[in-house]
This record gives structure tokens, C-alpha cells and sequence, in this order.
């Protein structure tokens, strides 16, 4: 039987089950609720431009100049 490594320590798994209790509350076994973790509900990007959208002000294929939105 091979044994298990230890997730947290250089050793072989001893069973003390420290993996598995909550970083914010060492009295509790972790239910992953993803408190300890630092995510966001949303996130901010800036975009810059659109691949292959026209730009206004310059004339398309047809040389008609493109609308301003």
C-alpha cells in the first residue's frame, strides 16, 4: 500500500487533518465557502479598441464616411 504525501509539510500523510481545517477559523473543518480567499464578484478591463470595427470619421469600403455613436 502506498502511502499519501502530506499537501501541507515535506512528510508522509500522519492523518492529524490540519488540511482540512478553515485558515480563518482553526476551530472549524473547512466547507469551502472561499472566505480566505481574496475574489471579487466582478472585475474592470479597460478596452482600448474592436478588431475590425470601423472607426468614425473615416470613410469605409464603400467611401462613405462611418456615423459617430
Amino acid at each position: 500500500m502506498e502511502t499519501q504525501k502530506c499537501v501541507l509539510y515535506d512528510r508522509d500523510c500522519i492523518g492529524c487533518l490540519e488540511c482540512e481545517m478553515c485558515d480563518l477559523d482553526p476551530n472549524k473543518v473547512c466547507d469551502n465557502c472561499g472566505k480566505c480567499l481574496d475574489i471579487r464578484d466582478y472585475a474592470v478591463i479597460k478596452i482600448d479598441g474592436i478588431v475590425g470595427a470601423p472607426q468614425a470619421g473615416k470613410k469605409n469600403k464603400a467611401g462613405k464616411k462611418n456615423k459617430k455613436r
